[in-house]
């Protein structure tokens, strides 16, 4: 069972279920490993220009990170059964839950406005 408050996500790959969790150190261990910013790459994902070596590298830590030892033959083994597309989307979804503050979803508002922060 995953705690959302820690930032715990399952996803599904291939027919099986993985708690993953991107901390900010994972999240800055994707940048520097892919050279690109986490926000570029969760928005190339979504719009359909990924790489397959970004999926390996935000699957990796995010499993990881989940409490799965899997090294890079363990992901690409898990996207082969899986199919690109729907890994693809899995890793969308996984990073945009993943930089979502929980009760902001709740909420339905993702970005407060100046005079709710100050008052």
């Amino acid at each position: 069972m995953t705690n959302p408050l820690k930032g715990e996500i399952e996803i599904e790959l291939g027919g099986q279920t993985y708690k993953c969790r991107l901390t900010i150190d994972s999240l800055v261990k994707i940048e520097d490993e892919l050279d690109a910013g986490i926000l570029e790459l969760a928005s190339n994902i979504s719009q359909a220009k990924v790489r397959l070596r970004t999926l390996v590298v935000v699957l990796k830590y995010a499993m990881r990170g989940g409490g799965n030892d899997f090294d890079d033959r363990k992901i690409k083994q898990i996207l082969t059964n899986t199919g690109i597309i729907p890994a693809s989307a899995a890793v969308a979804q996984l990073l945009a839950d993943s930089l979502t503050d929980p009760e902001q979803k709740e909420e339905g508002s993702y970005a407060k406005k100046p005079q709710e922060m100050t008052g």
